[in-house]
């Protein structure tokens, strides 16, 4: 049942405004930036320029951006927050992998939709 209803709530939600597409990304493409427990994950840009990561087998989603972030702490959006999925940086204790590549790729499916994004609102969750 709890599957369903993040199923149904992914669609509902993923549809909203002006529907941009989604991109699949994994381990392979990104090397040694990968910042994710999965080997595969779906980036999603939304109306307003809400960047998500979708894990493609819960269909749970992340906040990318500090605009998804805020649509997940006001419940506009039902999202876990992008930590639990974050690997911790090798090169760097007490740090996460940055989620800068992720975040340009995902602003990417922004830019080619149109979708009336202010780029000066793409702030970084993790750090570099």
């Amino acid at each position: 049942m709890k599957r369903v209803f993040c199923f149904l709530s992914f669609l509902l939600l993923s549809f909203q405004g002006i529907a941009a597409p989604i991109q699949t990304v994994s381990k392979l493409q990104f090397g040694k930036q990968w910042a994710f427990t999965r080997e595969e994950v779906m980036l999603d840009c939304r109306s307003g320029g809400a960047l998500f990561v979708v894990n493609p087998s819960t269909l749970m989603q992340y906040p990318l951006n500090e605009r998804a972030a805020e649509l997940m702490k006001t419940h506009q959006v039902i999202a876990t927050p992008l930590s639990t999925i974050l690997l911790d940086d090798p090169d760097h204790k007490q740090q996460k992998m940055s989620v800068e590549p992720f975040q340009k790729a995902a602003m990417a499916l922004c830019n080619d939709k149109g979708n009336g994004v202010d780029k000066g609102n793409n702030k970084e969750n993790g750090k570099k």
